[in-house]
């Protein structure tokens, strides 16, 4: 099917994929009919949202005219043609700049949430504390009974955090991450780490799992890696592990992805925090949109329209 997208979030794999340091290739070589092979470069976006524009002969799934949010490669353009799999129906209460965030961050979210598999009382803590994942995750794992400790750079974003229930840890450096931890009562006791960072804060959040405690890296934000000591895996059993949105989707057979898809749309209607707004900016316009995402302070997503 067709879909003319009108929104589209920019995430950090986005800014991952254009810099060229993504999990998947930003060239594409074409064949054209002289037979010589040329290189060129992919269309960013891995999600949108807009109207099915058109259904392909024999093609089942929503009729033109529904609004869906839509999970491919190359959204940041006026159209994309996509598989009925590809696609979302959205609810009528939730706004299209909402909805183009569906297919990324809350199936992420919802996933860590169960891959973790922790026990009510337990502790978890995530580095980026205030990103739309963290928030996400924060409302997922604390419905479950799951203590959550945010870890934030500044008091504003700590407050934001505080008005989720939590309790953000709020540190200038990854040096005093260990410390802070251990002040509030927590270290030793946290039983898995989110870490989206990598790098200095995130070697400082393994530092603070308990025994036989599961690290999972989903992000690289600071663009540096983490060092592992064999210490950690081999006398305290800790577990270190990747998560990478496309590949875990891939092991979802079809009931199970029905199932999720379920409850991220409930989610999305019952306000799941980390889909708000910041700024919209138009298509055309998307090299200052890519300025505004990548200044600090920045609450809420900056979204692509058009």
């Amino acid at each position: 099917m067709r879909v003319r997208l009108s929104a589209r979030p920019i995430n950090p794999s986005d800014l991952l994929f254009i810099q060229g340091t993504y999990g998947r290739d930003a060239r594409f070589t074409l064949l054209p009919e002289s037979g010589d092979l040329n290189g060129g470069w992919a269309v960013a976006g891995f999600e949108g949202a807009g109207i099915v524009d058109a259904l392909g002969p024999g093609t089942a799934g929503p009729p033109p005219g529904t609004r869906v949010a839509v999970s491919a490669t190359g959204t940041w353009q006026e159209h994309v043609c996509v598989p009925r799999t590809s696609v979302i129906p959205i609810p009528g209460s939730l706004s299209t700049e909402a909805a183009c965030q569906l297919t990324v961050n809350p199936f992420t979210a919802h996933l860590l949430v169960r891959d973790i598999a922790l026990d009510p009382g337990e502790t978890l803590l995530l580095t980026a504390g205030a990103s739309a994942v963290s928030r996400m995750v924060i409302h997922l794992a604390s419905e479950r009974g799951i203590r959550c400790l945010p870890v934030v750079r500044h008091p504003e974003q700590a407050r934001t955090l505080a008005l989720l229930g939590t309790r953000p840890v709020t540190v200038g450096s990854a040096d005093a991450l260990t410390e802070a931890v251990h002040d509030i009562g927590e270290h030793g006791r946290v039983g898995a780490v989110l870490d989206a960072v990598g790098g200095a804060l995130g070697a400082a959040a393994l530092r603070c799992l308990r025994p036989a405690g599961q690290f999972v890296s989903y992000g690289m934000l600071s663009g540096h890696p983490i060092p592992v000591h064999p210490d950690d895996l081999v006398f305290r059993q800790v577990s270190v592990s990747g998560f990478w949105l496309p590949a875990r989707m891939e092991r979802l057979d079809e009931r199970e992805l029905t199932s999720l898809t379920q409850r991220v749309q409930e989610a999305a209607v019952r306000g799941l925090p980390g889909l708000e707004v910041a700024e919209c900016r138009d298509l055309a316009d998307f090299r200052s949109a890519l300025e505004h995402t990548m200044r600090p302070g920045r609450d809420g997503k900056v979204v692509i329209t058009g």
